[in-house]
């Protein structure tokens, strides 16, 4: 049983990587024709569809993908005898972690395809739209600065402070999240 740890670590991490994203493309209302996007759907359709007739989706926040990505992390960690309240406790911060990580990663891809591509490639489109929803909110408070735009570097020092003071909170759990 000790070698499957591994892969069900694996396994959950990917599932909860996708509903994550899922959730947030749906938030963002990234275009649904867009190939990431149909693979998110196709890949988490089965999954969310039974549960979204039950848990519904408010104001663009597809609470359904939310609830089964932290249940997986729940069930995995109930799996590694962790206590229940630990466990859910662990749940709702990898939730928390991998939106500040599919940020973050995404925001690092916008400013580095911002040098090479001019916003010419479709990928740029996709990632503008996953971004700014928080950018923006950072924009409107900035003072204005000409051409260079400072929000992106903002929101990186934002997240990672946000990721220090969580694990000097947290700790251990934050780590396991």
């Amino acid at each position: 049983m000790e070698f499957l740890l591994p892969i069900v670590s694996l396994v959950v991490g990917f599932l909860n990587f996708v509903l994550v994203l899922r959730a947030w493309l749906e938030f963002c209302r990234v275009d649904v024709r867009l190939p990431i996007s149909q693979t998110l759907l196709r890949l988490t359709s089965p999954l969310v569809d039974p549960v979204g007739k039950f848990i519904p989706t408010v104001r663009n926040i597809n609470f359904s993908a939310l609830f089964l990505a932290m249940l997986f992390v729940v069930l995995q960690f109930i799996l590694f005898n962790v206590p229940l309240p630990q466990a859910v406790l662990i749940g709702v911060l990898s939730l928390v972690k991998t939106f500040g990580q599919i940020l973050f990663f995404s925001t690092l891809i916008r400013a580095l395809m911002s040098w090479v591509t001019a916003g010419n490639h479709p990928l740029d489109y996709v990632i503008s739209q996953i971004t700014e929803p928080v950018l923006g909110k950072i924009r409107r408070i900035l003072p204005r600065t000409g051409m260079l735009d400072f929000s992106v570097m903002l929101l990186g020092f934002v997240l990672l402070m946000l990721n220090s003071v969580l694990y000097s909170v947290f700790g251990a759990l934050w780590a396991m999240a």
